[in-house]
């Protein structure tokens, strides 16, 4: 008769007996046994003794013996031919079960992986001790081990050890030519970036006051082209500028109503002859003006980033709290030198203040407005790359306009610094190819593609030098810039594009809350945490080398990615962060995963066979086996 056996289980007994004529207990020369403990038939009658047969659904081909000893222990005979077949997974938990245990192991189990894909994604496993064998096979592969940290405060020291050796890629390292290398640039300092993080507090103030307290504080009159007046730069108003109304945009439609924009400039900045080391010029201000509002449809910055994110500021604003200012639909742009340091070639290119919206606080200008630098928007060295610089600051910081209102006001909370941050810059990289600029991919606007070896422009090439540290902490450094920038476009390419932006906004959510409720709303979502973005995120940069990844994370298809959002349509590039140089940051030697960060972890590259992992995780560190 022929049992088929549904489910067993291995129990190795340490030793493997070779028949040699008449010597093995079954007398069958060139075969190996393995004692195997049955725990059911797929007849269901455990009293059945099984017999010669075919095991398939055990796992094992073409089994025969005819000495199978009479007791709940069965020996198998195995044949030398059908050892690897055995190996497999034989019970279906995903464990190779007894022979290929390792002497530390205290369950006798080991998992074998086989790779046989180009690419292999799997995990390895989560706290404890782990022993894993990967069977390569003879077609060369690289292994990489993924360790992400979930805990919210405490870095993790998880050991790793296997018997593999790196192999040098036959790759030419990349060498930076520093030369080509653009400045690099800020956006708000770090005081400025935490008075509007406080918003919520200052704003609550007087929540419960009536507005009438504030009547006689006068709010501004409409601007007009050649007008004069000084701007406070600070809310202690210990800086302060001159400057002169240069472009009157009066009276435009939009979806949120007709809207007006003012630009100014200030005296010192401004025409032939100025004291600064670049002039602002008239044809200048035109394009500026141009870029951020003017007639028509989806054409301009105002509709691109509030067609994501919604209105800069609303009646509701005064309605509910009445230290703040009125709605005028109108938006102010300050061209000035910045912390009046006349550089014109990085630094700190823009931003919002959001002393500004209050009528009651030092300083406040009482307008709904920007301050952009004077010096480095002039410099026209470069072609018109300072310009285009200027343009996607406009759009990051009005975000963080439109947040101030949208969250702040209306919702009564706000962002962690890292989360408006990463939704600004995310804003920058979709609105990249409508103002033509290279964007945070430092590739041309008219390359969907991940670009070329050797890039060192855009965000990724300072990315990948600190791509270990936490995502969630926020040093106002440019390498916190670029993470933010790096988790937020992996978020807009496989969660929904420009509406998983929307949706981080427009919730009463805070911390990591706000991301989970946005991505749990796209089609890919469902179930999702925060930990399964964390690492899933790490997975994606490890594969954005591949252009051919099937419903796996991903960063590059090779070209762009149309995202149809309201009223506009987005272009994704592609990225490769081993385009940029430096390449990811891998590391070859264990090490600390910071909390809430992935570590990146090279075992080798072009190995083959069979390669032994030994693990040691904490209990919040997940280990992920990446392939390619």
């Amino acid at each position: 008769m022929t049992f088929r056996f549904k489910y067993f289980s291995i129990v190795f007994t340490m030793f493997v007996l070779i028949g040699c004529g008449s010597g093995g207990s079954s007398g069958l020369s060139g075969k190996e046994i393995a004692i195997a403990k049955i725990t059911g038939y797929a007849t269901g009658n455990s009293n059945t003794e099984p017999t010669v047969g075919d095991y398939h659904d055990a796992g094992i081909m073409s089994v025969t013996s005819s000495n199978i000893d009479k007791m709940n222990n069965y020996i198998k005979i195995i044949g030398s031919s059908d050892i690897e077949d055995w190996k497999k997974d034989s019970d279906g938990d995903g464990i190779i079960d007894g022979i290929d245990s390792q002497p530390n192991d205290p369950e006798n189990k080991v998992e074998i992986i086989h790779i046989s894909d180009d690419y292999h994604v799997g995990q390895l496993g989560k706290s404890g001790n782990i022993q894993k064998m990967i069977k390569i096979g003879t077609t060369p592969k690289s292994l990489y081990v993924l360790l992400s940290n979930y805990h919210k405060s405490q870095n993790s020291n998880p050991t790793i050890s296997h018997n593999a050796k790196i192999v040098q890629s036959t790759k030419k390292k990349l060498t930076t030519i520093q030369n080509n290398q653009r400045p690099k640039i800020f956006h708000a300092p770090s005081r400025i970036s935490k008075f509007n993080r406080d918003a919520s507090k200052l704003i609550k103030r007087y929540q419960n006051k009536s507005s009438k307290v504030f009547q006689t504080i006068p709010e501004r009159r409409n601007d007009t082209v050649g007008n004069t007046k000084i701007f406070y730069l600070e809310s202690d108003t210990s800086r302060h500028t001159t400057a002169t109304a240069r472009k009157i945009v009066s009276n435009i439609s939009t979806v949120h109503g007709s809207k007006t924009l003012n630009v100014w400039v200030s005296n010192d900045s401004f025409g032939a002859g100025c004291s600064k080391a670049k002039c602002v010029t008239q044809q200048m201000v035109d394009s500026l003006a141009d870029t951020f509002l003017k007639t028509g449809n989806d054409n301009d910055i105002y509709d691109w980033v509030t067609n994501i994110f919604g209105e800069e500021w609303g009646a509701n604003a005064k309605i509910k709290f009445s230290n703040l200012i009125s709605e005028n639909n109108e938006v102010t742009i300050l061209v000035t030198d910045i912390d009046n340091d006349n550089r014109a070639d990085g630094g700190i290119i823009g931003y919002f203040y959001g002393k500004d919206n209050y009528i009651d606080t030092s300083g406040s200008n009482k307008r709904i407005m920007f301050y952009i630098d004077s010096v480095m928007f002039a410099n026209e060295e470069d072609g018109d790359y300072w310009q285009k610089e200027i343009y996607s600051t406009l759009a990051h910081e009005f975000v963080h306009m439109i947040e101030f209102y949208q969250k702040m006001v209306l919702k009564d909370t706000g962002h962690d610094v890292w989360i408006a941050e990463m939704i600004a810059e995310a804003t920058e990289d979709l609105i990249a190819t409508k103002i033509r600029h290279a964007g945070p991919r430092g590739v041309e606007h008219t390359d969907g593609s991940a670009g070329s070896v050797g890039n060192i422009q855009g965000r990724y090439s300072l990315f990948n030098q600190d791509g270990t540290s936490s995502l969630t902490a926020w040093n106002n450094n440019l390498s916190d810039y670029s993470k933010v920038n790096a988790f937020g476009t992996f978020l807009t390419r496989n969660y929904g594009g420009a509406k998983v932006l929307r949706d981080i906004m427009h919730n009463s959510k805070k911390h990591e809350d706000a991301i989970i409720y946005a991505t749990q709303k796209s089609v890919h979502g469902t179930g999702k945490n925060f930990d399964d973005l964390l690492r899933e995120w790490g997975i994606a940069i490890l594969l954005s080398d591949n252009e051919n990844l099937q419903n796996i994370p991903t960063y590059n298809t090779g070209d762009f990615t149309e995202n149809a959002y309201g009223n506009s349509t987005y272009q994704l590039g592609s990225i490769n962060f081993f385009n940029y140089d430096p390449p990811p940051s891998i590391k070859t030697i264990q090490g600390t995963v910071k909390a809430q960060g992935n570590y990146y972890y090279k075992i080798g590259e072009d190995l083959t066979g069979d390669i032994n992992i030994n693990l040691t995780l904490s209990s919040d560190t997940e280990a992920t086996l990446i392939v390619k």
